[in-house]
């Protein structure tokens, strides 16, 4: 083919070669639209929905010793995990409108194409175009409030006279002219439609009126084209080259044998497993090369119109609109009307494609065999007329569909205009209307994708999971969608049933091959029912899809979390290179589990408002480095939780930022934090009062700590009664400790059922007994049995450790008793005894050091706190409110209350368990301050909360008093008087 008959139009007047181009523009967009579509697949109409299952973890955020016992304070940590999900069906207006412009616009060409004809032809052709103007059904839109005929009528006149104006009056008007005038006319209705009608998206109503014209119009081209592929190759071996016949002989009869086994297996005949001719493929070779093949036809429709210029119109026209229809159809995934589209593909193209071989062979049989150029006459036959050809393909054609059931092919395509309407209706909102069409196009088109689907969700949504069950299974029979596959699946997740969705998942792997979501949700099923080794490979397999990789790398760290698999998380994490949320949440759940560090850089402080991932990660970090983050961080987490945009996760961060103010020794804070939490919530009432017990027995103030268990007891709270009698026992009340401790006796648990029997050993035991039992006995006797007043027999005792670190212990325990009972010479007494002692325990050799600092702080010895300082004694951060108090002692002793004052301000109120920085901040404040009672009111708000403290309670009546303040003193006074007696 030489390039000027390749390049054709060039010789074409401009005015006619303008308009081509623009036509070879919409044809060549309605290609782009059609395969942009196809690869897009259902992705056009649905999406995946990520759906989490958020798990709680309690990991531990510090343990501490109290006497004999190591006790861990626990905190929630979460873990997410997230599989996959098919959304509901969102229909694809954007191709709907793209097939709506294509088609108005191929339709305008076309009627001013008929405008050119000759009479009959003329009438036949505007019959037709009204015949589709009717189709469109402009009544439905209620124009200017009318529901009748009269905007159909108007619309008729509009194009009926001057198209008969132009063929009858003016024949001489130019193309361009003409054409201008009916995309005016079609501006000005379009117009009236958009601001005039009376439903909503009414271009959409026209996108479902205009389904019928445009699926005829494409079955009529995909007939006009479907022999373009064999006359190519008569192109191919006729063009002067030798053995002519031998060469298409053969290549007609590959492409014939494909053709074919691509027929049987759409018919369902054969369902090898081969690589079968794509249909849209095959449509779009043989519509370009339509393009020529049509024009090498001029012979035989040249009566009608010439192929220069008004036959290339008609046909670029005609193609486009096939074409857009495809894309449409394809965009909506409207499966039943794309079965009956493939099935006209390939039953054409197999048909026609026989007898076009058999027309060829009559005809130019010897001029192949002489090497003739046949493709200069193949549209000029000598024995099979072009018109047998036509017919007898048309037979073949019939005869495949009869063999598949025409009547298949009417209800499908009934089906597809079915999901067209349910597909206007859920966008309008209708959603009773929109079942109905699906159900009557399941009903039309058995096992079609599309309404299954559309119908299955709806009853997934009603917790009808039977239904659910049966629509899925139609919809995956024939014409499967990974969304379909994966939300059969997850009906059995929904009902409880794992193994149900394992069994589900496995089957269409092994029917579909390869998907990410079901991998990923297999995976997911599997962890489920604690079957690590398959989840793990299934959820590998998902990570090498880019749609489910961070899905299932989430589910990887969620799982090994929840199973507490012993892995590295760090290396990990770097092996997976991904830094999502979700991930590092998940991360961050598994090293703080297994007390492992994370170098791993986070930045867990998000720009805008939570979501789930976000605050997960946030939560998740708090806890692990609860006991290290700085002031600004805490602050900025607790203004991001205050914020009403959070208020879904407010409890959750609330409660773990409670952890990271305790550990910044703001215990006031702390607490106040858990109990406003503990009001709110009624769920996790038992939980906060638990982990508020364990803070006040870490702040040596028992018996509030029993107050906490007891409440967290009646929830039945983990181990609040075990916890409760290490309480009572810690506060020597021992009548109590004992009976909770026969209560923790009858319980299952073996541990602590030896534990309780040792304790009701230790409480009951006689003093000349406990001489004969071991130093962990005698120490545990020390400390519950022996009280301050006992002074004789804690010597006797404690001269007969035969451990030098019991015995230790034992002195410091007694020493810090007496301390606390304001007995400061006592204590200093029994302090200085250990001086002689060699120790090995080197945790009790800094509690040693660390209580020496507190004695001299309390009695403002500031030179001898500054040398034992410089000894070399270090602070971790637990004992920052220890290193506030001594730099502002030697400040204030120095004269710098700058510094002082700034140390004072946080020592005034962070800790209320830490005497000596609320008895020394009240000492500055008192000489310091120009408010009176500021000294007054960091005593007063101390012992509100620690109110049997000996300490406390003596510098706030001694407050009090010179305030006038005599009846609070008075009943602070009794309050002393108690705790002294306790503390006997």
């Amino acid at each position: 083919m030489t390039t000027q008959s390749l390049f054709f139009w060039k010789n074409w007047l401009k005015e006619y070669r303008t308009v081509w181009l623009g036509l070879g523009v919409v044809f060549i967009f309605s290609i782009v639209f059609l395969w942009f579509s196809w690869f897009k697949g259902a992705d056009g109409i649905l999406h995946w929905n990520k759906l989490q299952e958020q798990k709680m973890l309690e990991t531990t955020v510090h343990s501490f010793r109290l006497g004999p016992f190591s006790l861990n304070v626990p905190a929630e940590s979460y873990v997410i995990f997230e599989y996959l999900d098919g959304s509901d069906i969102v229909p694809n207006t954007t191709a709907s409108y793209i097939f709506l412009a294509i088609l108005v616009v191929c339709a305008i060409v076309i009627l001013t194409v008929i405008t050119t004809m000759e009479r009959f032809w003329f009438f036949v052709g505007m019959g037709l175009f009204i015949l589709f103007l009717v189709s469109l059904r402009l009544e439905v839109l209620g124009l200017f409030g009318h529901h009748h005929r009269i905007p159909v009528i108007a619309a008729l006149v509009l194009y009926v006279v001057p198209a008969f104006y132009f063929n009858r009056v003016r024949a001489s008007w130019s193309f361009t002219t003409r054409l201008l005038l009916f995309g005016g006319i079609t501006a000005l209705i379009a117009g009236c439609v958009a601001l005039f009608a009376a439903v909503n998206y009414p271009f959409y109503h026209l996108t479902l009126t205009g389904y019928t014209p445009g699926m005829i119009l494409t079955v009529l081209f995909i007939i006009l084209i479907a022999h373009e592929v064999m006359a190519s190759f008569v192109y191919i071996t006729s063009r002067g080259g030798t053995k002519s016949l031998r060469h298409l002989s053969i290549i007609s009869v590959i492409y014939l044998a494909n053709i074919l086994i691509t027929c049987f297996h759409e018919m369902g005949v054969i369902d090898w497993n081969i690589l079968y001719i794509n249909l849209y493929l095959l449509f779009t070779v043989s519509a370009v090369l339509g393009v020529w093949g049509f024009r090498r036809r001029e012979i035989l429709y040249a009566n009608i119109f010439p192929y220069h210029p008004f036959g290339g119109y008609f046909f670029l026209a005609l193609g486009a609109i096939a074409f857009a229809t495809m894309g449409q159809l394809l965009g909506n995934a409207n499966d039943p009307a794309l079965k009956v589209i493939r099935d006209a593909i390939i039953f054409a193209h197999t048909g026609y494609g026989i007898i076009f071989l058999t027309y060829l062979f009559s005809n130019y049989v010897l001029m192949l065999a002489r090497d003739l150029p046949v493709f200069n006459v193949l549209y000029q036959p000598t024995r099979m007329p072009y018109f047998t050809y036509r017919f007898a393909g048309t037979i073949a054609v019939l005869g495949f569909v009869f063999y598949s059931n025409w009547h298949e092919y009417v209800f499908h395509s009934m089906g597809g205009f079915y999901n067209a309407a349910g597909d206007m209706h859920t966008l309008l909102g209708n959603g009773d209307f929109a079942e109905s069409f699906y159900e009557q196009s399941r009903t039309q088109a058995f096992q079609n994708n599309r309404a299954n689907y559309a119908l299955g969700r709806l009853k997934a949504s009603r917790f009808n999971f039977d239904d659910a069950h049966q629509f899925y299974a139609q919809a995956n029979r024939r014409r499967p969608t990974p969304y379909s596959l994966t939300n059969a699946g997850n009906i059995y997740l929904w009902e409880g049933s794992p193994s149900g969705a394992v069994e589900n998942f496995t089957e269409n792997l092994k029917t579909h091959g390869s998907m990410g979501p079901l991998e990923n949700n297999l995976g997911y099923a599997y962890s489920k029912l604690h079957n690590v080794d398959s989840a793990l490979r299934y959820l590998d397999r998902a990570r090498g899809h880019n749609q489910t990789r961070v899905t299932a790398e989430t589910n990887f760290f969620a799982m090994a979390a929840t199973e507490n698999l012993p892995l590295k998380t760090d290396s990990i994490l770097q092996l997976f290179g991904n830094t999502t949320p979700a991930v590092l949440s998940n991360a961050l759940a598994l090293s703080s589990l297994q007390q492992q560090p994370l170098k791993t850089d986070v930045s867990p402080l998000p720009a805008t408002r939570l979501d789930l991932y976000s605050a997960t990660l946030l939560n998740n970090y708090i806890v692990k480095y609860a006991t290290t983050v700085d002031t600004t961080f805490i602050a900025r987490a607790n203004q991001i939780a205050d914020d009403s945009l959070n208020s879904d996760f407010r409890e959750a961060l609330k409660a773990s930022l409670a952890f990271a103010f305790y550990h910044r020794g703001n215990v006031s804070k702390a607490l106040e934090i858990l109990a406003e939490q503990t009001y709110l919530s009624q769920s996790y009432q038992g939980k906060f009062n638990y982990v508020m017990g364990l803070w006040a027995l870490e702040q040596h103030n028992p018996d509030l700590a029993s107050s906490f268990f007891t409440f967290a007891g009646t929830y039945d709270y983990k181990d609040a009664r075990f916890y409760n009698a290490i309480a009572l026992t810690e506060a020597r009340r021992l009548p109590e400790a004992l009976a909770a401790w026969d209560t923790v006796s009858r319980k299952e648990d073996l541990k602590e059922k030896l534990i309780a029997t040792q304790m009701k050993k230790i409480l009951t035991v006689s003093f000349a007994e406990v001489l004969t039992l071991s130093d962990p006995d005698k120490y545990q006797f020390c400390r519950y049995r022996v009280g301050l007043g006992d002074s004789l027999a804690f010597n006797h005792l404690v001269n007969s450790f035969a451990n030098v670190n019991f015995k230790a212990q034992a002195l410091l325990d007694f020493s810090q008793r007496y301390f606390e009972a304001d007995h400061t010479v006592p204590a200093i007494r029994l302090f200085n005894r250990i001086a002689g002692l060699e120790l090995t325990d080197k945790k009790l050799y800094n509690d040693v050091a660390h209580f020496e600092l507190l004695m001299l702080a309390y009695r403002k010895e500031t030179r001898g706190l500054a040398n034992q300082i410089n000894k070399g004694i270090t602070f971790d951060e637990s004992q920052s409110l220890e290193k506030m108090l001594y730099t502002a002692l030697v400040a204030e002793s120095n004269g710098d209350l700058n510094t002082a004052e700034k140390q004072y301000a946080v020592l005034s109120h962070y800790n209320p368990y830490f005497e000596e920085g609320i008895i020394a901040s009240a000492d500055f404040y008192r000489t310091n301050s120009k408010d009176s009672f500021k000294a007054y009111t960091i005593l007063s708000e101390a012992i509100q909360i620690n109110g049997n403290s000996i300490r406390l309670l003596k510098a706030y009546i001694a407050e009090a008093l010179k305030k006038g303040f005599d009846e609070f003193a008075a009943d602070a006074n009794q309050r002393l008087v108690v705790a002294e007696q306790a503390a006997r």
